[in-house]
């Protein structure tokens, strides 16, 4: 067995360049002395810089400057290279470091993939043959293009670059020439055209019929069919059986390239999450835990496979939005009121999912999107539950869901003229369930009264939003409030102090709609039927005209359109469509706005009292 024996190099440039060179290379070699014969050894030239500078007591921007000259002189010693800014030497023991050299000129993956002489393929069977797997379940096997042309699943693309000859077409003499005599020939040259090569085809067909042309601008394809192209190549990767690349939101990267999470990571950024008691953003995940900066060059792949592994584990939830990425946790507190369940929630918004919506009579979604704002006027159930149904108004202002299959995500709503801020909730709808925002109900109780008039508009942050009112001087009247202190729930009158400006129609004051204390707080799932619920408005707020033996209410539709947003939310559309559907509901032909309620009889009335017996009892 053969010593190595490091080969000493010879150094250029001045006496000083020399010396220095070589007491850095010695230097170098001391620090891999346990390295192999031929591994690089690096070190950058800020640290022989700060190193030098300290020995010698001398500025270390003029040692770099010494150092890197006498270094470049030497090249054929130390290899010079810049990495992020940053200038790193490599060496080795050698004495020179040499890059080592790959060679893919012949490799195992091209002759099974590409062979000189392929087989004939009569069926795809010969190629890949099936057998008994020990396993339960069915593994991908991936065919390649090669293959798969041989045996006619997929079309051959050739591109010719041969040319048709030209032909020369020489014309017969016009008399002959006696033998001896060069006579001049008169040449008609008619050269066909050429052909163009074949080109490879540029338009593709979708599943519908519909003939896209990539020759076409990038701009002018985006423009028309970007959503449609999108969404066929989500379906291609997502179809993919190798999952060679994966999908998070509008990103994708290879699967070959994430990092890999364990268990312990994953308790971390859970324990973490409910330490803090909200969720979090990724970044912020991100920076606390794995300590990763963004100026790192692996920092978006990084992070994407973080967003790419939580939403594949059953124990977190995404409920970001894009341009803010959050993460929640289960078991942690809920936002928003705990007295209106999710379920519930949802039927009594699924209004808006049914088509009676009227929140865009006064403002188009293009207004909306471009001034970012949109006015609301609040309701009695609004204000008491801090709820806001997701109609196609407020839709238009708050971001959409990143992912398909989200449930709700987590913004921040801030009311700068108090400085106050709060998380809230936002429900996407989901079938036939509306969706909502909830979490408003301290900061309406505190600062707001049901009619109110308030802007919800964007800020330069995605994921917060701002909630401001018109301030007037305050003024206190009774108003109607929901007393659940006792044991059975039941509305009321009290003193509430307010200073923003309000609908005075939708300002439930005791002066105004005195009979509302009536009203029965019913259960939030008996509150669902609306039809009954506008049965019950009628009799406690219209006006009796008819008899005990036949009883009748008239109401206009402007107080059962308060009266009714009391007990659930409904819309001016929606209370029109059960006004004219119901059956005892009848319109006032004297009186324009005005409706009629017959009650149906009672099943349990076996005999009905007559006039005479009414009045007796008078």
């Amino acid at each position: 067995m053969t010593a190595v024996t490091r080969e000493r190099p010879t150094f250029a440039g001045t006496e000083e360049q020399q010396a220095l060179a070589e007491e850095i290379y010695q230097l170098m070699v001391a620090q891999g002395r346990l390295f192999a014969f031929d591994a690089p050894i690096r070190q950058t030239l800020q640290n022989l810089a700060d190193f030098y500078a300290r020995q010698r007591q001398m500025d270390p921007a003029e040692a770099a400057r010494l150092i890197d000259e006498a270094l470049r002189v030497n090249d054929h010693v130390f290899a010079r290279q810049e990495t992020n800014g940053d200038v790193v030497f490599i060496t080795s023991r050698r004495g020179r470091y040499i890059p080592p050299q790959v060679d893919t000129v012949h490799t195992f993956k091209q002759r099974l993939y590409e062979p000189e002489n392929p087989l004939p393929v009569d069926d795809i069977s010969v190629v890949v043959t099936t057998t008994r797997p020990a396993l339960t379940t069915v593994e991908p096997v991936f065919i390649s293009e090669y293959w798969q042309q041989q045996a006619g699943l997929i079309p051959v693309v050739v591109e010719s670059t041969v040319e048709t000859p030209v032909e020369a077409v020489v014309a017969a003499p016009e008399a002959a020439e006696p033998a001896g005599v060069s006579a001049p020939l008169e040449e008609e040259s008619r050269v066909a055209p050429p052909v163009e090569p074949a080109q490879a085809n540029t338009v593709i067909v979708l599943p519908n019929g519909l003939q896209i042309d990539l020759r076409r601008p990038v701009e002018e394809l985006m423009a028309q069919h970007g959503n449609t192209l999108m969404s066929q190549l989500r379906m291609a990767i997502e179809n993919d059986p190798l999952r060679r690349l994966v999908i998070f939101g509008n990103q994708a990267f290879p699967e070959a390239a994430l990092v890999s999470f364990g268990k312990n990571d994953l308790r971390r950024i859970s324990e973490y999450i409910k330490e803090v008691g909200e969720p979090l953003l990724d970044t912020q995940i991100i920076a606390d835990i794995f300590y990763h900066n963004p100026r790192q060059s692996d920092y978006e792949v990084f992070r994407f496979a973080l967003n790419y592994r939580l939403s594949r584990e059953k124990d977190f939830e995404f409920v970001g939005i894009e341009g803010a990425r959050l993460w929640s946790v289960r078991n942690l507190p809920a936002i928003g009121t705990k007295r209106v369940k999710a379920s519930e929630m949802g039927q009594l918004a699924g209004y808006i999912e049914e088509g009676f919506d009227d929140s865009l009579a006064e403002q188009s979604i293009d207004s909306i999107r471009k001034s970012g704002q949109v006015s609301h006027v609040l309701t009695f159930f609004e204000w008491e539950y801090g709820i806001l149904p997701l109609t196609r108004a407020l839709a238009a202002l708050l971001p959409q869901p990143l992912l398909a299959d989200q449930r709700s995500a987590v913004l921040r709503f801030e009311l700068p003229q108090h400085y106050l801020s709060t998380l809230v909730e936002l429900r996407y709808p989901t079938g036939n369930r509306g969706g909502w925002v909830q979490g408003f109900e301290t900061l309406f109780h505190d600062y707001l009264v049901p009619g109110a008039l308030i802007t919800l508009m964007r800020t330069d942050d995605p994921r917060t939003f701002a909630i401001t009112y018109e301030e007037q001087e305050e003024t206190q009247d009774r108003l109607l409030v929901l007393d659940e202190t006792k044991k059975t729930p039941k509305f009321t009158f009290a003193n509430i102090s307010y200073a923003c400006v309000v609908d005075t129609d939708m300002l439930l004051s005791q002066q105004q709609y005195g009979r509302l204390r009536n009203l029965k707080a019913f259960p939030m799932n008996e509150r669902r039927k609306a039809d009954l619920m506008l049965e019950h408005v009628f009799e406690i707020i219209g006006a009796p005209v008819g008899t005990r033996a036949e009883p009748k209410y008239a109401a206009s539709f402007e107080t059962l359109f308060v009266a009714l947003n009391v007990l659930r939310p409904a819309s001016r559309e929606y209370l029109t469509h059960l006004l004219a559907e119901g059956d005892n509901f009848a319109p006032d032909a004297s009186r324009p706005g005005w409706w009629f309620y017959t009650p149906p009889p009672s099943p349990e009335e076996d005999e009905e009292p007559d006039d005479e017996d009414f009045d007796d009892e008078e």
